[in-house]
């Protein structure tokens, strides 16, 4: 549980981070604690919002990247026409700008009125807090979220004022700070969709698929399988060259060079026009295409030395056609995405310098990793691009002449369907030569639905780790499943990558049941974790985690890589206030004095938590509860748990997979 204290004026509101099972969902969870302000003045701006809100979105004049980002934003706006209360409104404009940030979210029931944490320290009978809960990612984006829209709907300037487009985009790059990238989502997208858990390990891009013995780990659209040699291979391109020639597969004659002037010899040597490039080049860095004069060739190799960071260079033959990138996965080709030129079309008026800086300001453009196309830069390929048009930075091109400014821009246009099988089959055979289970091969070719034979066309680069940015969402086309692609070849078949959590209700007799859990646990020779009054090991040792909380326990008993079971002790109150510390209770059991009669609105909050971490699928049993407290499970649980006020079978634990 994160809490987090925000003054503004003489208002106050804070943050509870549930990121388990909850009172509200069995997904993470964002709840926003506002003290002692009134919003009674806030539904009279709702008609104003929500056409300033809609208007924004007709414009189109900005990035998102999430494909349910605007459909998220737009049922927003219906919802707030259709009238709400001033907290209400607030919650909904937070959600509005968590859909334009990536984050799309889904609408829970209004907000309710608790005793604050502040209130019931303190004994203040003013215990009156709205509450209300919001979908998180990441914790700090969605407070970012929250308090645009409290800073927006207060401000007492006018509503249109407000710089909304400015605060999307510092929303759209936060977002690129913070949260996972767009090949890890689309990958995790399909791990979702096979019901595979998975936990995010640090605050860059590693993270686990599947729990205990069943894990596999992933960074970015590398797997725990891509050997650090084949990583190795990749980033050399002279000798991923060399190896690809050897089997067959076409690629550009060229050598590596150690000077300025060695890399015009090699020029002469290879035949004009010519590639140079860094040896490990990556993301187009510091290449430069269709060079034929040396004063080209020497800019260069410089370029080449500065922007790639190496003095290791490579100079190699032109291959003639577009450039496309071909995604393997396994033994499969799965996508294709096909690039495009950087162009400017001249007005007569405008130099080329200032008609880049006009086409950069398409909201679509930017810096950021997850901007659908990048800005336009005026380096020194671009120089030297433009010299062979006969133009520089400050010509005025004729009105309606179109100027290539860079000749291979990004990644726009799916052609997965039209790669020739000649070419796919090349594709698997040097991804097997290199030794990637998923990679990413730069091609050229003029028509990719032809044989690379047949048009000069080449395989210039392998890449490991490639971006799926370009198969998930193109500009132009249909997007691919690269994402399940993926996730198939982690996860076979039905495998889910669940070990079986078992969850026991703390009560006076719960440690009881938890050991004999174990000893059934035990007899079956089974490796099983254990979390019991904040204490955690496994196969009946305690181990020092590190941890400060139940929740970092269970994540560290989850990432060990020989369990098969997790035994957890739940507590009510732990979890009506900072949700369930697992991420779901697959067996669940209430013993008999676990749910005593009367019980606050707190603890049954909790119940109500423990409940939603029961998947589908789990199982409850309660040890001869009463009657009003079985009655609680039995309305409560989700469709399809089962469940039985006894025993009988309680201790009988399906380890299938």
């Amino acid at each position: 549980m994160d809490c987090a204290y925000i003054p503004s004026l003489m208002r106050t509101y804070h943050f509870v981070a549930l990121r388990g099972p909850n009172r509200w969902s069995s997904t993470p969870i964002l709840e926003v604690h506002d003290i002692g302000f009134a919003l009674s003045d806030l539904p009279a701006k709702a008609a104003s919002v929500a056409g300033i809100l809609q208007a924004f979105l007709e414009a189109k004049q900005f990035t998102t990247s999430h494909p349910q980002s605007v459909a998220n934003a737009e049922s927003v706006v219906r919802r707030i026409e259709s009238g709400v209360s001033g907290v209400e409104l607030w919650l909904q404009c937070a959600r509005w700008f968590s859909a334009m940030a990536g984050v799309p979210t889904r609408d829970f029931p209004s907000a309710i009125a608790l005793r604050s944490p502040a209130s019931a320290t303190s004994g203040s009978t003013n215990a009156a807090t709205n509450v209300f809960a919001i979908e998180m990612e990441e914790q700090s984006l969605t407070e970012k979220c929250v308090s645009f829209a409290r800073d927006w709907l207060t401000s007492e300037a006018p509503l249109i004022d407000f710089p909304l487009g400015l605060k999307v985009r510092e929303l759209f790059d936060f977002a690129d700070d913070v949260r996972l990238g767009p090949s890890s989502r689309a990958i995790l997208r399909a791990a979702r969709r096979r019901n595979i858990p998975y936990l995010r390990l640090n605050s860059g891009s590693l993270v686990q698929l599947g729990e205990g013995r069943h894990q596999r780990r992933i960074w970015t659209a590398e797997t725990d399988a891509t050997s650090a040699i084949a990583e190795a291979i990749a980033s050399d391109k002279d000798l991923t060259k060399r190896l690809l020639r050897q089997v067959g597969v076409p690629v550009p004659h060229g050598r590596a060079v150690t000077s300025a002037e060695d890399a015009w010899l090699a020029a002469n040597e290879i035949g004009f026009p010519i590639v140079v490039k860094p040896c490990n080049a990556n993301h187009q860095r510091g290449i430069s295409i269709e060079l034929s004069t040396k004063p080209e060739i020497l800019k260069a190799y410089d370029w080449a030395v500065k922007d790639g960071e190496t003095n290791d260079i490579l100079v190699e033959q032109f291959a003639l056609g577009h450039h496309h990138r071909l995604l393997v996965v396994g033994n499969r080709l799965v996508a294709a995405a096909k690039g495009h030129s950087e162009c400017v079309v001249g007005d007569g008026v405008l130099t080329i310098e200032q008609l880049v800086a006009k086409e950069n300001q398409d909201p679509r453009r930017g810096e950021a990793y997850t901007d659908p196309l990048g800005v336009i830069k005026l380096t020194e390929p671009a120089i030297i691009e433009l010299s062979k048009q006969g133009f520089q930075l400050h010509s005025i091109p004729p009105a309606g002449k179109r100027v290539v400014v860079q000749r291979t821009g990004d990644l726009t246009t799916d052609c997965t369907e039209d790669v020739h099988p000649e070419t796919a089959e090349q594709a698997v055979l040097a991804a097997r030569v290199v030794g990637l289970d998923i990679a990413g091969l730069d091609i050229l070719a003029t028509d990719i639905s032809v044989p690379l034979s047949e048009q000069r066309g080449a395989v210039v680069e392998v890449n490991a780790g490639p971006s799926l940015s370009p198969h998930v969402s193109p500009l132009y086309g249909k997007p691919q499943k690269v994402g399940d692609a993926i996730v198939a070849m982690l996860f076979p078949e039905d495998e889910q990558g669940h070990i079986k959590i078992i969850g026991v209700v703390k009560s006076p007799s719960s440690d009881v049941l938890i050991q004999q859990f174990a000893e059934q646990l035990r007899l079956r020779n089974v490796d099983f974790g254990m979390l019991s009054h904040g204490q955690a090991g496994f196969n009946g040792r305690i181990v020092d985690t590190g941890c400060v909380n139940d929740e970092e326990r269970v994540v560290a008993l989850l990432c060990n890589p020989i369990l098969s079971a997790l035994i957890v002790q739940i507590d009510i109150d732990q979890s009506a206030q900072f949700g369930v510390c697992t991420p779901r209770l697959d067996h669940l059991l209430f013993s008999t004095d676990s749910i005593p009669s009367n019980l606050p609105d707190e603890r049954l909050a909790g119940i109500r938590a423990i409940l939603n971490a029961v998947p589908q699928t789990g199982r409850i049993f309660g040890d001869r509860l009463p009657a009003s407290a079985y009655q609680i499970i039995e309305t409560w649980k989700k469709e399809g748990v089962v469940s039985k006020n006894s025993l009988e079978r309680a201790f009988e634990i399906g380890l299938d997979n």
